[in-house]
């Protein structure tokens, strides 16, 4: 499997391939991932579980033999 990395603007559901791979992929099945280039508000996409990591707390080492602390 080969792999071409490019840039490309998006309008109206298309995306312009460039001319320099345009005939090796004319007519080809291709297999397309799109990355969004913009960098992104990290807090509106955090999951919970990323969220979650940043808690911090504090206990004993090893609660199995200090359960008063």
């Amino acid at each position: 499997m080969n792999a071409i990395e490019f840039q490309a603007v998006a309008h109206d559901g298309v995306l312009d391939i460039p001319p320099e791979h345009r005939g090796v992929l004319d007519g080809k099945k291709v297999r397309v991932v799109l990355v969004d280039a913009e960098p992104q508000n990290s807090d509106a996409n955090e999951t919970i579980f990323s969220r979650l990591r940043k808690v911090k707390i504090q206990g004993p080492a090893d609660l199995s033999t200090n359960h008063d602390a």
